[in-house]
């Protein structure tokens, strides 16, 4: 082995290490929650590392634990490198490499699954695409180790962040990257799949329940135009290396999500991925943690339950809209696409000095959902999801509706972004036929469904939810009036019929009586 080149010393896939510990599942899924906490000024869960770590002080167990699978590691220099939200990086060189790698360490927020699914998605990446991803050395999906945790061994790759260098590029230079990361999104979205999960390899599949098919891409990229799915030719199930499973992500496992029940696929069709989401969403409301001290305790938790009949009604009549909003078929909306829903000024990294495109990270909770809900493919950087109306604890506090902030804040980044945007859906062109008044309208109804679902939506906006399905006309009024008076609650009046359209607006004061 040349010493300067020690990836030529690694198998070309993944090495799954396995644990050296004893594993308590039951002990684990019971300290979950240590992982979470309610952040400060709005109250909902975030993630957390418990307690004061010494992040040296982390680096002689990486390295024993290295050095029992890989002694070239032994000299090593290990390094603290970075946070993200779910781990802890550290840098692993020599001054006789060429090659730096990363070592992640993650808390167990989805254990075992996120992990599995994370690096078989990134191999499936990179064998079938030109997406610039990390190449896995090796990794363990198991907290039984030294460490305490599960990681990830993977090869550093080149380039800055693009937050680093976003503000001293032109605007030409702008939308060339972009560009770039267009000719990418569209070969990934090339890639057609029949059902909707996360990706694992093969031979995990009797834990990931993974006997649905998998595509592998054929001459014609498995697709049939832009709006519809041949016959899978591919590698399926056991017979190929990769399977499609339970999917991981975050509105599955996020917070207490992880412990409720209700099926984690794969799902066959759109209405039974909604199906799912809703289950988890009305057990997530009923299994609220008030208390100061308790598992999970957040104050967003403390608006809800003080609203507990209004939030309630509003969830019954957002169940009851489902069958109205999501038919049991799918349409040409609904093909299953791979989708890095994060392509955020964080995860791209480009070349300071060409901006070329250098690499795409963090690939955790990256799925195959209906392509509607990729929202045209546009990086999450390029869009406005993160505008949002305020969370009912701040409504709570007086604090008046911003929509006119939210407004005024999409179209300035309309005005820093328009360009970027056309050049780079000219280039991704369209996932699916739309053309049809048919499919528009269950775009409509689907996409603003998907918003009232994701995770920083109904548990903490559930006004803004009820004012959505007034303004859609799809119920006439939402329940009001959850008032107190002399400390007993007293409803004033509930929805009008599905299907009304001359309802009023909603007034944010009930939730914040």
């Amino acid at each position: 082995m040349d010493p300067r080149f020690p990836e030529t010393s690694f198998p070309m896939n993944p090495i799954r290490v396995a644990p050296t510990l004893q594993f308590d599942p039951v002990k684990t899924a019971n300290d979950l929650h240590r992982y979470w906490r309610s952040q400060a000024v709005e109250g909902y869960l975030e993630r957390h590392w418990p307690g004061k770590v010494d992040l040296d002080a982390w680096i002689p167990g990486i390295r024993g634990l290295l050095v029992k699978q890989f002694p070239l590691f032994a000299d090593a220099e290990i390094k603290y490198f970075s946070a993200g939200t779910f781990n802890r990086l550290y840098s692993i060189s020599s001054p006789d490499w060429t090659t730096t790698y990363i070592f992640r360490i993650s808390i167990p927020v989805e254990p075992f699954f996120k992990t599995e699914s994370e690096v078989a998605t990134m191999e499936y990446v990179r064998q079938h695409t030109s997406i610039p991803v990390p190449r896995v050395i090796a990794f363990c999906s198991s907290n039984a180790n030294e460490l305490g945790y599960e990681w990830i061994l993977m090869e550093m790759m080149q380039g800055v962040p693009l937050r680093t260098v976003w503000d001293k590029m032109a605007e030409a230079a702008r939308i060339k990257f972009f560009a770039e990361v267009a000719s990418h999104a569209k070969k990934l979205l090339s890639l057609r799949f029949n059902n909707f999960g996360s990706i694992y390899f093969a031979d995990v599949a009797d834990r990931v329940e993974g006997r649905s098919l998998l595509a592998t891409p054929n001459s014609n990229n498995g697709t049939n135009g832009t709006n519809g799915v041949n016959g899978v030719n591919g590698r399926i199930g056991l017979n190929g290396p990769f399977v499609l499973g339970r999917i991981v992500s975050q509105d599955f496992f996020f917070n207490k999500r992880v412990h409720f029940s209700g099926s984690r696929g794969p799902f066959q069709t759109t209405r039974q991925l909604v199906d799912a989401r809703m289950n988890l969403l009305g057990q997530r409301i009923q299994n609220l943690s008030t208390t100061p001290g308790e598992p999970y305790f957040c104050g967003s938790d403390e608006a809800l339950a003080r609203h507990k009949r209004l939030v309630d009604v509003v969830f019954s009549q957002l169940t009851a809209l489902v069958p109205q909003l999501v038919p049991q078929d799918n349409g040409p909306e609904d093909v299953g696409v791979l989708w890095h829903d994060d392509l955020s000024q964080h995860n791209m990294l480009v070349d300071p000095v060409t901006y070329k495109l250098a690499g795409i990270v963090d690939w955790e909770a990256v799925g195959i959902l209906p392509a509607y809900e990729s929202y045209d493919a546009l990086p999450a950087f390029l869009s406005d999801r993160d505008w949002r109306p305020i969370p009912l604890t701040l409504i709570e506090r007086g604090v008046k509706p911003n929509d006119e902030v939210v407004a005024a804040k999409i179209l300035e980044r309309e005005k820093e972004f328009g360009a970027i945007r056309r050049e780079y859906h000219k280039i991704v062109g369209p996932l699916y036929d739309s053309t049809s008044a048919e499919t528009q309208r269950r775009l409509k109804n689907k996409q603003g469904l998907a918003k009232q679902l994701e995770l920083p939506q109904f548990e903490h906006r559930p006004w803004a939810t009820a004012a959505w399905m007034v303004d859609m006309g799809l119920v006439g009024t939402t329940a009001v009036g959850v008032a107190e008076d002399n400390g007993t609650e007293a409803t004033a009046y509930g929805a009008q019929e599905n299907g009304a359209t001359d309802a009023p607006m909603l007034e944010t004061d009930v939730w914040a009586a």
